[in-house]
């Protein structure tokens, strides 16, 4: 959602959302090739170039009946939002993840921050051709600072809520339920892992995914027998 001073900017056309997007996940700018090729993929670029600067405009135009400060800045043929007037969430998830890589002090805390600073799926609800890799990259950073502040956990309950939230970041993760499975058995409720379990394996199988042996068969420990 783009907002200014509180208010939110409507934007109609997809394109200009998915411009907008993109330039975000590009701090550093696009130039039109890049544009026109990942919002209109297939078509040869000097087809839609017209098309690109029709929904930039719109943009503009979106953001100019709110706020005087132009939103994207034109240098050459790049493009870019303009850094020093705006803030992007995922802007501020980035950096904490860069703290969090180099704290050398407080690395806990450096990586909450990093948990705090998610706020969801990139661009939740829609499914743009080339949003999957940023958006994968983003879950793999976040389930990263959620497993590693697990791991440093003196309190085991914790750790578990730990893992636990990053399963509902990544449902299908195996590495994830792992884990939670383990931090159950070392709680001693067999019974909660084996439902994890179940509910894991139903959910690989209802989506047509491939599921790991070791994560497929529950451990002696957690179906109840006796030795």
């Amino acid at each position: 959602m783009l907002q200014c001073h509180g208010r939110p900017v409507t934007i109609r056309r997809t394109a200009a959302r998915q411009a907008l997007v993109f330039l975000a996940v590009h701090p550093d700018g696009a130039n039109s090739r890049d544009l026109t090729t990942a919002i209109w993929p297939g078509l040869p670029a000097h087809t839609v170039t017209s098309r690109l600067y029709t929904t930039l405009s719109d943009l503009r135009k979106a953001v100019a009946a709110v706020s005087e400060i132009p939103l994207i800045e034109h240098t050459g043929d790049r493009y870019r939002l303009r850094r020093d007037h705006i803030e992007v969430d995922l802007w501020r998830f980035h950096a904490a993840v860069e703290h969090a890589a180099t704290a050398v002090t407080a690395r806990p805390a450096a990586r909450q921050a990093v948990i705090n600073a998610y706020t969801g799926n990139l661009a939740a609800g829609h499914d743009w051709p080339w949003l999957n890799p940023p958006r994968e990259a983003l879950r793999r950073r976040v389930i990263d600072a959620y497993t590693a502040l697990a791991a440093t956990q003196p309190d085991p309950r914790r750790a578990l809520s730990l893992l636990q939230d990053a399963i509902r970041v990544d449902p299908y993760n195996e590495d994830l339920h792992r884990r939670a499975i383990h931090a159950l058995e070392a709680l001693g409720d067999h019974a909660a892992a084996e439902d994890l379990l179940t509910t894991f394996n139903r959910r690989l199988t209802d989506a047509g995914l491939e599921h790991e042996e070791e994560v497929r068969q529950p451990r002696a420990a957690s179906s109840g027998q006796k030795h």
